[in-house]
């Protein structure tokens, strides 16, 4: 058996316990005392999960540049996922939940409103949107906001001042891997972005040994990541609902499998 294989094989295990739980969530206590933090981390699991299993493909396929890209985003989705687990941790409420959805769309609008003035200036230079306010309250994040308002606000919701802030959470606490993923995902940039790094380690990781030794590596750490979402989601239901502790420690005992050859 490959080192590949034996993490699909884990995979599937931890699956089969998500099998076995999810279909309990619809009548949990957590889903109707915290449904805006259900649907965020419920979302943010069904994401890395996708991710994770196009990362196993492709690894099978030697796409190492594709690889590469994917794990970034695996990594933006386990911080996010962190990021909204403490936060509900220190509040036991939607009430992070709550802001966290209105003002990460927020952002994403005025991200997708300021492209496409940019765009339109390409033909226009003077183009611009006369009134933002009148403009913005179409949308339902913005009600009784005003574009400043909204900009400002949403800052607070982007992925690096969310970094920030689970930085500081987190400052007190001996967490190595925390940092060696900030470090990955800054250096995976390269991939996402065209740069001359990621062309420079295409032309070194040119033989086939040394790219399986990476894609072990990158495969067992995004079931580890992905896993870890399932882990810590079933930890907070267990919260509310006594009897997902059950599976909690069955996906944690699979995951110690993982690390243990």
């Amino acid at each position: 058996m490959t080192e590949l294989e034996r993490i699909r094989q884990i995979d599937n295990d931890v699956f089969q316990e998500f099998q076995n739980y999810f279909e309990k969530l619809p009548e949990s206590n957590f889903i109707k005392l915290y449904p805006k933090t259900a649907y965020i981390i419920s979302s943010l699991d069904t994401g890395a999960n996708f991710i994770k299993c196009a990362i196993f493909d492709e690894c099978e396929k030697d796409n190492y540049y594709a690889i590469k890209i994917l794990y970034r985003s695996l990594i933006e989705h386990f911080f996010k996922f962190k990021i909204i687990m403490i936060q509900w941790g220190k509040s036991k409420s939607d009430s992070f939940a709550v802001k966290y959805l209105e003002y990460a769309e927020a952002r994403e609008i005025l991200d997708s409103l300021k492209a496409q003035v940019s765009e339109q200036q390409l033909f226009d230079p003077k183009f611009e949107i006369k009134d933002w306010n009148n403009f913005l309250i179409n949308y339902p994040a913005f009600k009784n906001k005003t574009r400043k308002e909204v900009d400002i606000e949403s800052q607070n919701y982007t992925f690096k001042n969310m970094i920030r802030s689970l930085n500081i959470e987190l400052k007190s606490q001996q967490t190595p891997l925390f940092g060696k993923l900030i470090n990955e995902y800054s250096l995976l940039s390269s991939f996402v972005h065209g740069g001359t790094r990621a062309n420079k380690e295409m032309i070194i990781m040119n033989e086939e040994e040394e790219r399986l030794a990476e894609y072990n590596r990158l495969c067992g750490l995004s079931l580890q990541q992905s896993a870890s979402i399932k882990l810590f989601s079933l930890l907070m239901y267990s919260q509310s609902d006594p009897q997902f502790g059950e599976y909690y420690h069955k996906v944690n005992s699979l995951l110690c499998k993982l690390n243990h050859q």
